[in-house]
């Protein structure tokens, strides 16, 4: 997919998933790098984890290479400078006076063991929350988050630098037909609801599978995307798990992709993912993601698409209410 070509930017506001809790340990410092700025994650001896722009203010060095974590703040692998966790200059080894200049700090969340950054243009500080893999389904399913397996690191998968932006994978919450000739999906697949929630921030679908042998719904899953960032979904009949699919600009030319799976605990089963469900999750939908990159890597955007009659209204809302994530002006204080 050539990006370049996009009617909208690779910079949408909104909340994205950089990485899994699990990934950053208490007393390390990792590098990332997201819509083309290099981060420095790290986790202080009080557990709480920082995001921060990451090249320090002496000598330009990356906190995350190299860096150390000192207490809840990091330290300069080049001069010892250290960074708290507020981006503040607290402390010179080899002189008094510190300097008066931060590095920017970004907010983030992490939950159900994942860790997301709010991203926004302007600088403006989060403007909406996040759905809640377990707190936000509860009148569709009440299942517990202790009644799944803890998803790191077998529940887990990413696919870095590639060329797809966010915008087009949420595009499947509201394409049907996709699950039977993309995924060779074994039952047919119909979007019962769809609506717009949580002060227009979050698009939800429902969609039912039909037995191909009964024609009875066998399996629903209902999907929450917030922004052009993350995706909440969760089955319910024939499968009982949770998937949160997630796409993050790193730069103007590529995304990374995570996807993370909740998988029903077997009775009396308090360990971690046994290895013939490991399997299965891997055979059977970690690869659907692999599936759809055969086509986004691929894809040309089309701005007025020709569609079947089912999909106009579906395809319409959608990519009106994604419009809504591009160039808002800043939060007045």
């Amino acid at each position: 997919m050539n990006l370049k070509e996009l009617p909208f930017s690779m910079k949408p506001v909104g909340w994205f998933q950089i990485a899994w809790s699990g990934e950053i340990p208490t007393g390390e410092a990792i590098p990332l790098k997201y819509f083309g700025h290099d981060l420095v994650a790290f986790r202080g001896e009080d557990g709480t984890l920082r995001v921060m722009d990451a090249h320090c203010h002496h000598m330009g060095a990356h906190l995350g290479h190299g860096g150390k974590v000192k207490g809840n703040c990091v330290t300069c692998p080049y001069h010892g400078w250290v960074w708290s966790g507020e981006g503040k200059n607290v402390e010179i080894p080899y002189q008094e006076q510190t300097v008066n200049k931060k590095l920017r700090v970004w907010p983030i969340i992490e939950q159900h063991g994942c860790v997301f950054m709010w991203h926004d243009p302007t600088g403006s500080p989060p403007r909406w929350g996040l759905p809640h893999m377990f707190d936000s389904f509860t009148e569709f399913s009440d299942m517990s988050e202790e009644e799944f397996y803890p998803i790191f690191p077998h529940g887990t998968r990413r696919w870095p630098n590639e060329p797809v932006h966010p915008q087009i994978t949420f595009e499947n919450s509201v394409d049907s037909m996709h699950f039977r000739y993309v995924h060779d999906s074994p039952m047919d697949p119909l979007l019962l609801e769809m609506d717009i929630r949580e002060n227009d921030t979050v698009f939800r679908t429902l969609f039912g599978f039909k037995s191909l042998r009964t024609k009875e719904i066998e399996m629903v899953f209902d999907t929450r995307t917030t922004g052009v960032g993350c995706s909440f979904n969760v089955f319910k009949g024939a499968y009982n798990y949770r998937v949160l699919f997630s796409a993050t600009p790193i730069d103007d030319e590529t995304s990374e992709l995570f996807n993370t799976i909740w998988w029903p605990r077997r009775e009396n089963d308090s360990g971690d993912i046994p290895e013939d469900i490991r399997q299965r999750i891997e055979k059977e939908i970690l690869t659907t993601v692999d599936e759809d990159l055969l086509v986004w890597r691929n894809q040309k955007y089309v701005d007025r698409p020709l569609l079947a009659k089912q999909d106009v209204k579906a395809f319409t809302a959608l990519r009106k209410w994604q419009a809504g994530f591009y160039d808002l002006p800043p939060v007045e204080d």
